[in-house]
């Protein structure tokens, strides 16, 4: 029998690398050197795996998408580019993700326990339930989404959203006069919108009105919320010092 014929350069560039495994430990993987088309996975645990520095895209997707879940403990995400993909319903323990670059995450279906989240994260919602599409699919169903013991002392959450549930209380978060933290902010919402109908100039009245509004339904179910005193998208600088201020004072 003829010996088989080697491949030539431009045939190995067309054929995909493609890496299928199912419920799988991977262990200390440093996936900064894996080269690879498409990653095709279901039920993986990835322990002290290193994806420092790599730019995601979709061929690293499936990572977060899988099902049933990944899960990623003690995993190293520093300097990661992970806008372009998704974190799905992966669950993350005690990962790092020092200056990675988060912006346009929603995080619908994740979960974060003891993660430690360093430099400025970009416009990033943390959910405490599923929600949206995630809601649909997330097996086997869950009414919570387990955020937990996560350090945010290093963090620029200035366009950073914690919503629906999340207990503010058990995080580690900045200490820093950029920041309100509120408790009982249902109530004290009730109470400013009495105090905010009352104002004189009807223009900063209907911009308080309509701030108020807004951060009902971004921090919806949240007891207690932790958010930026100056918001870039929100109305003029006064009115938003003033929206707080009400806030503050409105049950002690």
């Amino acid at each position: 029998m003829p010996p088989a014929e080697a491949a030539s350069p431009a045939e190995e560039t067309v054929r995909d690398r493609v890496v299928s495994i199912n419920r799988a430990t991977l262990r200390s993987v440093d996936f900064r050197k894996a080269r690879f088309d498409s990653f095709s996975l279901a039920g993986c645990v990835f322990i002290s795996c290193d994806f420092r520095m790599i730019r995601f895209d979709k061929r690293l997707q499936g990572l977060f998408t899988a099902s049933p879940p990944s899960i990623f403990r003690d995993c190293k995400f520093d300097g990661a580019d992970l806008r372009r993909v998704r974190p799905g319903l992966a669950r993350f323990e005690r990962c790092t993700f020092d200056d990675a670059a988060l912006d346009g995450w929603r995080a619908e279906g994740a979960e974060f326990i003891g993660c430690r989240f360093a430099g400025a994260l970009g416009t990033v919602f943390f959910f405490g339930k599923p929600a949206g599409n995630t809601a649909r699919v997330v097996q086997p169903p869950r009414k919570r989404n387990e955020f937990s013991g996560n350090d945010f002392r290093d963090a620029d959450l200035d366009r950073v959203t914690f919503t629906l549930g999340i207990d503010l209380r058990s995080q580690r978060l900045p200490q820093d006069d950029r920041y309100v933290w509120l408790d009982r902010f249902p109530q004290r919402v009730a109470h400013a919108r009495t105090d905010i109908i009352r104002w004189d100039v009807q223009e900063e009245r209907i911009a308080a009105q309509n701030m108020l509004r807004e951060l009902t339904v971004r921090l919806r179910d949240q007891a207690e919320v932790f958010a930026s005193l100056m918001s870039a998208a929100g109305p003029a600088a006064r009115v938003q010092t003033r929206v707080w201020a009400v806030l503050e004072r409105a049950i002690g």
